[in-house]
């Protein structure tokens, strides 16, 4: 049958109106887009507004760590807290770690607080520390044995996230840090990498190290707080007894899931993941057992065909995404969105490697509400990417 005249007149008015912002919107967008790179934008109702570059697959770089909280939330009360256990035995502290991404110096002044309240006037032989929670020498794919502080050891009892901050003046040492004491093994580090004025740098892939440095400041921070604490230190079996004292970190799951994307810390994000691993197999933690987690989470759900995560950060060139598939995890994420830093007043996460620049998050319009946006550029779009945001915003 032949469409009424009055179909045709709403057929061709819908195209008048319909067609010129995604034009303009295609137009712009290619104007600042090459070859190979991938831009999806699409509506609350899963309507594609703009497909450049089909299902071609990319380096997701930083913007996995969605992915990463999407994993944590689907596994981990967000509103539970890592929990770092100490144990008297005798006269030696002994320090179980379970991974606590944030156990850091504000909270180790907490610690020692509470400690010194339990412990009164007793001296302590030193402290010990069994970090058992997590396999020695995890090794993350993608991450170096460079002395930056993104190639830091994963660890069970990490403290300061595995690193110090040190700076040289006169030719001495000092912490960089007002709430940080320098200790022995900072010192040490800091000389022999040369430190010529002020440098953050990890502390070690000798897990005989990281343990050393733990130890170290945790006495350092007891001595402050009253204690007496002799040098002893080393690796321990925590007892099977109950505890001296529990310390519940000050920030909860969701805290760290905020900090991580606000901050795209590579090592949190890959504590939280191995943490995953761990409590969905069994400690200790290893990377294998992550893996398996997210493989399993992929294929409950088969509108993420495309994304492949061998580690929680978006640091190994293993990884890989394709538009449609991120497109899908925001629509999972959608609820978790308020997590996302709020950059050029929307929330979204970036991701930088040296051959590709990425973001994706949400962006409100005035036409089509919140859509979805998915942007993958080679590695000379620093600065390109937010030109196809601007686009987005202004057509849309």
């Amino acid at each position: 049958m032949r469409p009424s005249f009055f179909a045709l007149i709403f057929c061709v008015s819908f195209a008048l109106w319909a067609s010129p912002a995604s034009a303009d919107l295609r137009a712009a967008v290619e104007a600042v887009t090459g070859e190979g790179e991938v831009v999806w934008v699409v509506d609350s109702n899963d309507k594609v507004l703009l497909d450049l570059g089909g299902d071609k697959s990319f380096l997701p770089a930083s913007t996995l760590k969605v992915f990463t909280v999407a994993l944590a939330a689907e596994h981990l009360d967000l509103d539970s807290h890592f929990e770092t256990k100490f144990f008297l035995v005798d006269d030696r502290l002994i320090v179980e770690g379970s991974g606590d991404p944030y156990l850091v110096s504000e909270e180790l002044d907490l610690i020692a607080a509470a400690l010194k309240a339990r412990l009164g006037d007793q001296a302590l032989a030193g402290v010990w520390i069994d970090d058992s929670a997590f396999a020695e020498n995890i090794v993350i794919p993608g991450a170096g044995k460079s002395e930056k502080p993104y190639d830091a050891l994963n660890s069970a009892t990490a403290v300061n996230f595995n690193q110090i901050n040190v700076k040289r003046v006169d030719g001495e040492f000092f912490s960089a840090e007002e709430q940080t004491p320098l200790t022995p093994l900072a010192r040490e580090r800091a000389r022999a990498m040369g430190v010529t004025s002020e440098d953050r740098i990890n502390i070690s892939s000798d897990p005989i190290a990281v343990r050393r440095y733990a130890a170290e400041l945790i006495a350092a921070k007891l001595r402050l707080a009253g204690v007496t604490v002799g040098e002893g230190e080393g690796a321990a079996v925590a007892p099977d007894s109950e505890p001296l004292y529990v310390h519940a970190n000050s920030r909860d799951l969701r805290k760290v899931c905020e900090q991580l994307l606000y901050w795209s810390n590579n090592y949190i994000t890959n504590q939280v993941f191995l943490t995953i691993g761990a409590r969905v197999h069994g400690y200790p933690a290893t990377l294998d057992k992550s893996q398996r987690v997210a493989n399993a989470f992929l294929a409950k759900h088969p509108q993420l065909e495309g994304l492949k995560a061998v580690e929680g950060s978006g640091l190994s060139y293993d990884n890989r995404a394709t538009a449609p598939a991120f497109i899908e995890l925001l629509a999972m994420f959608a609820s978790h969105k308020g997590l996302l830093r709020q950059k050029r007043k929307t929330p979204n996460k970036t991701g930088t490697l040296k051959v590709t620049k990425t973001v994706i998050g949400y962006q409100e319009t005035s036409s089509h509400g919140t859509v979805r946006f998915v942007i993958a550029l080679d590695g000379s779009g620093f600065y390109r990417k937010w030109n196809v945001l601007d686009a987005i915003r202004k057509h849309l």
